[in-house]
């Protein structure tokens, strides 16, 4: 008897804890789901320095899956951010989120570190005011700049900065002012 008491009470608690966790797991409809995905392929497709067909998106019971290739870490973390962002995401597979690689990664680490030095130098020379805080990353001599940046007449100053390195085919920024 004295062991029936504490052994019903046990049983008690994990069939209260099994019924609490079983309603609290939501699966999602499959419209719900579509509005996720569609939601995700939209935001990234307004980001400027994602490519828009570069990532497919898809969406199971509120799990995204981003799946594609893109130029830099810089945009896969950016997709990444994006997607988890959405409400009623629950998480974000990247697995399936690849680099490009780089046919010349000795030439593209040169040409960030000039395109960084460039940079620091129109700071240090008041040619863009303090305040900015920017990324630099380069593929194939496309330059990709990410941040911010206190004033429009700097985000002018920086692009044209990096364009005038040696060996810069492009530059494509999303910087914030």
């Amino acid at each position: 008897m004295s062991l029936e008491k504490p052994l019903m009470f046990v049983l008690s608690l994990i069939i209260a804890t099994i019924s609490i966790f079983n309603s609290s797991m939501v699966f999602a409809t499959p419209a719900e789901d579509s509005d996720i995905t569609t939601g995700i392929t939209a935001l990234l497709m307004s980001e400027n320095d994602i490519p828009s067909n570069s990532i497919s998106v898809s969406t199971k019971d509120r799990v995204v899956t981003l799946k594609g290739t893109v130029d830099t870490a810089l945009q896969a973390h950016k997709a990444i951010e994006i997607a988890s962002s959405v409400n009623g995401v629950i998480d974000v597979v990247d697995t399936q989120l690849k680099l490009k690689g780089s046919q010349s990664l000795i030439a593209d680490s040169l040409i960030t570190a000039k395109v960084k030095g460039k940079i620091r130098y129109l700071y240090t020379s008041e040619k863009i005011v303090d305040g900015y805080d920017l990324h630099v990353e380069t593929t194939d001599q496309v330059v990709h700049i990410f941040g911010r940046v206190a004033r429009e007449a700097d985000l002018d100053t920086v692009v044209a900065a990096a364009k005038e390195v040696k060996g810069v085919k492009s530059v494509k920024t999303n910087i914030k002012v």
